[in-house]
């Protein structure tokens, strides 16, 4: 895709994590948060590394999917008393936990595949995650429940002019690297914390582990005109007992040969990503 190639040329925008699956992505006007996770738990590895009041700035929430470390209702229900303005988005059948979680309906909005939304200068395209239920189920990995609307979403945030897609909790599916090609991400936000028969014996979801984050990497960057600029491994050390390894994870994108660079972030530290 010449076009994006020369388009991609002195584009730039902040980018910090928080830990597990949680972002903050800045650019011109727009802060977006995603999946922020920073309520303390007695199963928490370190402290959260942020609060509430740390994201008063923040023009747009995107939370991926209804499970705790990723809809933190205690965290947004201070977030929304020192940020009056953000929007929280999250999929559409979830909009009815947060209000029951004690988040104020409007400032939700629901996220539904295929529907782009709009907040100032970001674009945000839903993309499905399979993911599942699990606690007190037995582990059933799906799109949705009982065929309804998909309640499990990764996001591509276009903000600055740089694309990120972050999947939130998901595992690959055939349809996936063709509609991220499609979609042509120059960054990559991915889990590889994998999942295990003990885990889920223990009612833990899981998601694509190392060697499958790397191929997702590596088909996305054959099926796509370009490839990839950035890939960021997350949601591998936050829980105990639910961890991932990003040393590996990064052997195997240097193995796989594609012109990708790995970052392995610091905890709530922005860097800056420059495209080529």
């Amino acid at each position: 895709m010449k076009d994006h190639d020369s388009e991609r040329a002195g584009r730039s925008a902040s980018v910090t994590w928080y830990g597990q699956a949680g972002f903050r992505l800045a650019a011109g006007e727009s802060r977006v948060l995603i999946d922020p996770f920073l309520t303390d738990r007695p199963d928490r590895r370190y402290q959260p590394p942020a609060t509430a009041r740390d994201f008063a700035d923040i023009t747009l929430v995107l939370c991926t999917h209804e499970h705790l470390d990723h809809l933190d209702l205690p965290f947004l229900r201070e977030f929304c008393a020192v940020n009056a303005a953000a929007r929280i988005v999250l999929p559409l059948p979830v909009i009815d936990i947060a209000v029951g979680g004690g988040v104020d309906r409007a400032r939700l909005a629901g996220a539904t595949p295929g529907e782009e939304l709009h907040d100032r200068d970001v674009t945000v395209h839903p993309v499905p995650a399979l993911h599942g239920i699990g606690g007190d189920e037995p582990v059933v990995y799906e799109f949705s429940r009982d065929g309804g609307p998909v309640r499990f979403l990764g996001y591509v945030v276009e903000v600055g002019g740089i694309r990120f897609y972050h999947s939130g909790d998901c595992l690959v599916y055939p349809e996936l690297p063709g509609t991220l090609a499609a979609l042509a991400p120059d960054v990559l936000l991915i889990p590889i914390n994998g999942r295990d028969h003990m885990r889920e014996s223990g009612g833990i979801v899981g998601n694509m582990n190392e060697t499958e984050a790397a191929w997702l990497c590596a088909r996305v960057a054959q099926c796509a005109e370009v490839a990839p600029a950035y890939v960021i491994p997350m949601h591998y050390e936050c829980i105990a007992r639910n961890t991932g390894n990003p040393g590996h994870f990064t052997t195997l994108i240097h193995e796989s040969g594609i012109p990708t660079t790995v970052l392995v972030p610091p905890r709530a530290r922005p860097i800056t990503l420059a495209l080529p």
